[in-house]
């Protein structure tokens, strides 16, 4: 079932196969390149290669289908569960750096910026952004205590800003400099990140 307010327009979901992950793919690359105001639903279909009925069929507006969007990504980023704090943070960190270095990242990272800059609050899926990365770290941290890993009294927003904030500086920095970072590089630094981050937060 969608997410964002007011629920899906249609019953099912979009008829084309495999369309609803192009549609959603799209969604982020289309913020990513446009922004909140230059966002709209036409633009998402044809950069899916679908007509407007197959986006409508599923989200009744652009609200909903960003929301659905940086929920999924989200998700699928964040869900790691390797047995251990250092696994766990490492598998984290990957994950965003390369996702930064993305289409669908940028927009994440734009999200970020178009809600902090805003006068007025923006659709719903400004939150689902911070909620479900914020709500992943928490869990991690969470087992983490359990196991005897890390310090109970460590707040796990300490943790989600060093990871995310060098992960967006990061990618910011390769857009900058113009640079074009390979898996390598990215799996290092992850490592140097994780295990800076530990030093302060375990037992």
């Amino acid at each position: 079932m969608a997410t964002g307010a007011g629920g899906p327009r249609g019953r099912g979901r979009p008829r084309t196969p495999g369309a609803e992950d192009k549609i959603l793919a799209a969604a982020l690359e289309e913020y990513g390149e446009h922004g909140w105001s230059g966002f709209t639903m036409d633009a998402v279909a044809r950069r899916a290669g679908v007509g407007k009925s197959t986006v409508y069929l599923r989200w009744h507006d652009k609200d909903a289908l960003l929301t659905e969007a940086v929920t999924r990504h989200g998700i699928e980023l964040t869900t790691v569960d390797t047995g251990t704090l250092r696994g766990d943070l490492l598998a984290l960190a990957g994950n965003l750096l390369r996702h930064f270095h993305s289409p669908a990242g940028w927009a994440t990272i734009r999200v970020t910026f178009d809600v902090a800059s805003a006068h007025e609050r923006l659709g719903g899926f400004s939150r689902a952004v911070s909620q479900v990365h914020g709500r992943q770290v928490e869990l991690i941290c969470q087992r983490a205590k359990d196991r005897g890993e890390m310090d109970p009294g460590i707040w796990p927003g300490v943790v989600t800003e060093a990871i995310y904030g060098a992960a967006m500086i990061n990618s910011l920095s390769e857009r900058l400099e113009g640079r074009e970072d390979d898996e390598a590089y990215l799996d290092e630094r992850a490592a140097w990140l994780v295990d800076l981050v530990l030093l302060d937060i375990t037992r």
